[in-house]
This record gives structure tokens, C-alpha cells and sequence, in this order.
């Protein structure tokens, strides 16, 4: 029982195997797939605002290198700087007429919008107006040297070129902040002397474009868009450090490959050491050297791929526990038809062979097997019948010819040897009776009779294994025996041979296929009515063959029959000790033939 249980066990095994590969490529399969398109949607989506946010500050620049431009050729701007020159005027008096002069500047240009902090404007003699920005009524206003403040390098490339110039963050000292300046020459009306203008932008216009802290902007709970500059630093607030402007360092693989000129998307530790999917490029400002970083956490990205292989798991698991139960019913039904077999198997392992495996009701292999075995018992059933019928025949064959050659050298014994050595002893018993002349001859006739029983004995010997077979061979005993018989039978045994070689020596050979022979004839003689017969010998390198032939009246016979008589059945119990084969061919009034071969290397 162990065995069927370890079939159904293997059936559900292999079933369950199978699912779970399935179930694992196709879930493995489902979700690498899903987890790369969203990877690529999400870097997708990180790149659009990338180029949204690129887009916008290099237009913001461009706004403010409009904007400085515009301010440099104002009447205005002119006006304070001639205010901020004059030597005849007081510094109290100055600060009245440039703050007047600023309101109307203020109105006329920067009616909208909080881009900058401060506004310079700086004498030829470089002298500087300090004005704060503030779009109302009340200004600040006040005056110091250009060595003094925070644009005097950038005042330098201007004074040295005349070109408008950006100057990168840099950290203005009297407000501890950094900022970002712009400035351009101012050029007098007669062309002589310049003066220049000064603005410093609001970091907060910037961080107003890069900073994000909406979870519904497309970039969720960890997204952030920032500006780092050529040293690394940032130059936009970050959504996770409060004053990270020029103070925060992002040495990222992103950062790096930005400065390095290259535009993609790539996962990288951010500057918080966090895995991430960043988006990367460089800005196009001129004079400054930045580049643009959108990035979210990579563990909020996967969020969607981590949900769907928990789907995945979970539908997995209720579908092999599904399977289970359909895989174990299927193998249950399999396996009962085996179980039947080998219980009906197991009684004919006993010796019951009446034994019949119900049909099963389907159309498949386990119904014809269990067909075939049901067929396979009746046959077994009829072959064990007939065996044991042929044993008994067999046996019965044998003891009946013990019999009748007990009786035969009983026959001889009695009627031949017996009636000799009476007749000696007779003969002998009278010697003393008679005169010595009769004496002599009586003797005479006794060495005769003694000489007869000698010849007697040598003859029943040499029927029962004659000492010829050893001294010539099997076919010079073969061929004795045909003229012995034809001259006592009077039916003409002719004997053929094709092989003139070396005596067979093998005794087991020689003495069945000359047992065999005999018994042929001698079936020949006794049922054939056929007036001659022929045997035939033949061998070659691997086997002997033996034909033996006759047209007598022949009998009924064919392969099927199980049973025959004595004397075929001897010979083929002989073939069959032998691992020969014998073919036997009869019909009635058409004789019969005998064919027989066996091999010589199995016998020895």
C-alpha cells in the first residue's frame, strides 16, 4: 500500500512542482515586467519635470538678463546715479531725491512679480547706492564704497569688458545669506563715462520654481527638484534640509555625470545617502555652471510593484491551494484503478486466479489496463490449466516409458539372458552324469551359450547407450543406426551428412540428438506405414542441424497444440534441454518432417 500511496504522493508532488514553476515564472515574469514599466514610467514622468523645471529657470534668467538690460538703459537708473555723483549735494538730500526718483523707477519697471532683494547702482568713481527692493512707499537707501560690497568682483568684469555678466551664489556677508547677482554697465548719454547697475535676485523667485512640496505634483511624499552648482553645493532649497542653499554638498553619481555633460536617468544614492531614481541634466545659464536633479525615493516608487507582488503571492497561494485540491481528487481517481491491479495482482500472486478487476467507466489508458490485465488473468488462468495438464502428461510420459523400458529389459532378461544361463546351468549340472568323451562337447556347447549371453548383454547395452557414440561419434552412430534399422525394419533409412570434420565433444549433444533420432525412427516405424525415411545431420561454426523426414500417413498437428504423444513429446523436451528449436510439420496421408536445430556454444 506504501508503494500506491507514494504514487498518489508523487502525482500531487509532480502536479504541485509543475503549478508552482508556473506560478513562479508567470508571477516572476508578471511582475519584472510591471516593476520595468513603472521604473521607466516613473523616470518618464521624473524627466518630464525636469524639462519642465529646466525650462522654467533658464526663462527666468533670461527674464532677469531682460530685466537688467531694460534697468541699465533707464532714465531713471541715470537720474540716481547722477543724484549719487553730485559732490554739491548732502547725503540726506541724495537719499530724498534717489528715493523719489527709485518710486518712479520702481513703478515704471517692477510694477509685479518679487524677483529681487536689493538694487546697486555704482558710480564711475565707484561710489555705490544701496537700495532695498521693497515695493512700497518707504525704501531704504544708503551709500558706500564698491570695495565694500558684496557685487565688487562681478562690478570688476563689468568695468574691465562692459558686458552684462551673472555671478553665481556667493554668501553676502552683512545679510548671511546667499544670493545670486546680476549686472550690467550704465552708459552717460555722451558716451563718456560708465556707471553700472546691480541686482540682487531673491533666492526665494528661485526656490519658488525648483521647490516642491506637494504630494500631488507628480512627484509624491519623497519627489524633489534642486540646482547644484559646479562645486557640488546646492543652489535650491531642499525639501529635507532647512538652509541647504550653498551649504548642502551633493556629490551624487548623478551630480557627477550632469557636471560630466551627460542627460539621462539612473538609480543613485542621493545626497542622504538613500537609494533614489533620479533624472539629470545641465541648466543652460550663462554664466552659470548648474545642473538640474528631479528625484524621488526609490522605496515610495516600488510602493506599486511591492502592492503587486503581494497580489501576486496572494493569488498564487489561494491558486495552489485550489490546485491542491483538484490535483489530489485527479490522482486519487488515477491511482484507485492501480490500487484495484495491485490488490487483484497480489491474489494472483497467491495462486487465485479468478480474479476480475472491475471496469473502470472512462476511455482512457487505465481503462484498457485494466482490460488488458483482466485478459492477462483469463490467460494466465487458461496457460496455468494447461501447464499443469502438460506436466502431468509429461510426467506420466516419463513414467510410462520407465515402465515399458523396465518391462522391455525385463522381457529380455527373462525371455533371452534368462533362458541362456538356464541352459548352461542345465547343461552343467549334467556333466558329472556323463562320460568324459560327451563331457568335452558338452562344455563345447556350453562355451557357445555363454558366448551368446555375452552378446545378448552387449546388445541390451548398447540400447541403452551404445559404446559406439563414444568410440566413432554421433554421425557414424547415426549413420549404424539407419542400416541397423533398415535391415531389421524393412523400411529404408537413408542417412545424410554434409559435415566430414572433427567429432562433436560434447557428451550432452551427442547422446540427446542420438536419443532424439532413435526416438524419431522408432515413432517411424511403429506409426508412419511409410516405406522410407530420411535423416539428415548438418552443422556449421554456431549450430547442429537435424532433419528427420518421411512420407508416411502422417497425423494432425500444428504450434498451438499443447499436447501429443510420448514420443514427441520426449523429442522436444530434449530441444528443449538443449535451447534448441524444433519445428514440426504433419498432415494427414502427406508425412511428416521434423526440424531441429541447436546451438552449439550454450551447450558447453
Amino acid at each position: 500500500m506504501k508503494r500506491i500511496n507514494s504514487i498518489v504522493s508523487k502525482l500531487i508532488g509532480y502536479f504541485l512542482l509543475l503549478n508552482i514553476l508556473t506560478v513562479i515564472i508567470g508571477g516572476s515574469y508578471s511582475y519584472f515586467r510591471f516593476k520595468d514599466a513603472l521604473v521607466k514610467r516613473t523616470f518618464n514622468q521624473l524627466t518630464s519635470v525636469r524639462i519642465e523645471k529646466k525650462y522654467r529657470i533658464e526663462r527666468f534668467f533670461d527674464e532677469r538678463l531682460r530685466d537688467i538690460s531694460m534697468v541699465s538703459e533707464s532714465e531713471d537708473v541715470m537720474n540716481i546715479l547722477g543724484y549719487a555723483g553730485n559732490a554739491l549735494v548732502s547725503d540726506d538730500l541724495k537719499k530724498t531725491l534717489i528715493n523719489e526718483e527709485y518710486k518712479k523707477f520702481l513703478k515704471k519697471h517692477f510694477n509685479s512679480g518679487n524677483y529681487y532683494t536689493r538694487f546697486y547702482a555704482v558710480s564711475p568713481d565707484s561710489n555705490a547706492v544701496i537700495i532695498s527692493m521693497k515695493q512700497s512707499d518707504t525704501v531704504e537707501t544708503y551709500f558706500k564704497p564698491v570695495n565694500e560690497l558684496p557685487v565688487k568682483n562681478l562690478c570688476q568684469k563689468i568695468a574691465l569688458t562692459g558686458n552684462t555678466y551673472l555671478e553665481d551664489y556667493k554668501l553676502d556677508t552683512s545679510a548671511n545669506v546667499p544670493a545670486v547677482y546680476i549686472g550690467s554697465p550704465v552708459k552717460y548719454h555722451s558716451g563718456e563715462k560708465y556707471g553700472m547697475v546691480a541686482m540682487e535676485i531673491n533666492v526665494d523667485a528661485i526656490n519658488s520654481i525648483m521647490y516642491e512640496n506637494n504630494p500631488h505634483n507628480g512627484l509624491g511624499e519623497s519627489g524633489e527638484s534642486y540646482l547644484v552648482g559646479s562645486d557640488f553645493l546646492m543652489r535650491s532649497t531642499s525639501r529635507f534640509q532647512n538652509n541647504s542653499v550653498f551649504r548642502t554638498e551633493v556629490r551624487s553619481e548623478a551630480a557627477v555625470m550632469a557636471f560630466q555633460g551627460i542627460t539621462g536617468t539612473s538609480f543613485v544614492k542621493d545626497y542622504r545617502d538613500i537609494s533614489v531614481l533620479s533624472s539629470y541634466s545641465k541648466v543652460d545659464i550663462p554664466d552659470l555652471d548648474w545642473a538640474i536633479l528631479v528625484e524621488i525615493d526609490e522605496k515610495e516608487a516600488m510602493i506599486p510593484v511591492h502592492s503587486m507582488g503581494l497580489n501576486i503571492l496572494y493569488l498564487a497561494t489561494l491558486m495552489m491551494l485550489l490546485l491542491f485540491a483538484i490535483v489530489y481528487i485527479i490522482a486519487r481517481r488515477i491511482s484507485l484503478p492501480i490500487i484495484k491491479l495491485k490488490a487483484a495482482a497480489n491474489k494472483i500472486t497467491e495462486g487465485n486466479y479468478d480474479v476480475r478487476v472491475e471496469n473502470i467507466k472512462s476511455r482512457d489508458e487505465l481503462a484498457s489496463l485494466v482490460t488488458a490485465f483482466n485478459e492477462m488473468s483469463a490467460k494466465i488462468k487458461e496457460q496455468t490449466g494447461n501447464l499443469q495438464l502438460e506436466r502431468n502428461m509429461r510426467l506420466s510420459s516419463m513414467i510410462d516409458g520407465q515402465e515399458l523400458e523396465r518391462l522391455r529389459l525385463s522381457r529380455e532378461l527373462h525371455d533371452g539372458l534368462a533362458q541362456s544361463i538356464l541352459a548352461i546351468k542345465m547343461r552343467l549340472e549334467r556333466k558329472d552324469d556323463i562320460d568324459p568323451e560327451r563331457s568335452v562337447k558338452l562344455m563345447e556347447e556350453v562355451q557357445v551359450l555363454i558366448a551368446n549371453v555375452i552378446d545378448e548383454i552387449r546388445r541390451i547395452s548398447d540400447d541403452l547407450m551404445p559404446a559406439e557414440l563414444d568410440q566413432l561419434g554421433l554421425i557414424e552412430t547415426l549413420r549404424n543406426l539407419c542400416r541397423e534399422v533398415t535391415e531389421n525394419s524393412g523400411i529404408e533409412i537413408v542417412f545424410k551428412s554434409n559435415y566430414h570434420g572433427e567429432t562433436l565433444r560434447n557428451e550432452k549433444i551427442n547422446t540427446y540428438l542420438y536419443r532424439i533420432s532413435q526416438e524419431a525412427i522408432n515413432n517411424i516405424i511403429k506409426h508412419s506405414e511409410a516405406e522410407n525415411a530420411i535423416l539428415e545431420f548438418r552443422r556449421d561454426d554456431k549450430f547442429i542441424y537435424l532433419n528427420i523426414s518421411d512420407k508416411g500417413k502422417g497425423f494432425e498437428y500444428n504450434n498451438e497444440m499443447h499436447f501429443c504423444g510420448n514420443g514427441i513429446s520426449n523429442i522436444k523436451e530434449r530441444v528443449l534441454l538443449l535451447n534448441g528449436e524444433v519445428k514440426i510439420i504433419s498432415e494427414i496421408n502427406a508425412g511428416t518432417y521434423i526440424s531441429i536445430k541447436v546451438p552449439i556454444d550454450n551447450n558447453g
